[in-house]
């Protein structure tokens, strides 16, 4: 997870207290899922701040399309990748 430049494409996985107990999981699918699709991806991964929804941990943040998603496991990471990125 590198530092985002202004315009691009990047998935947020939140980094705070509660969240990084649980998003080792969903950063590992992410990242295997980039690996796969290899240079030719538009997207890009990207720690972020305590964005304050501790109970739904982990949150993942996707900035072209503006949405967060709440509880994300590996499936639901799958489900990101597909939908927002292929």
């Amino acid at each position: 997870m590198g530092k985002v430049k202004k315009g691009e494409k990047t998935i947020f996985i939140c980094d705070g207290k509660k969240c990084c107990r649980y998003n080792q999981e969903v950063k590992s699918c992410l990242k295997e899922l980039f690996d796969a699709q290899g240079d030719n991806c538009a997207f890009s991964m990207c720690a972020m701040k305590c964005q304050g929804m501790c109970k739904q941990a982990p949150v993942v943040y996707v900035s072209s399309h503006d949405k967060y998603k709440k509880e994300v496991g590996r499936k639901k990471a799958k489900k990101i990748f597909e939908k927002y990125v292929v």
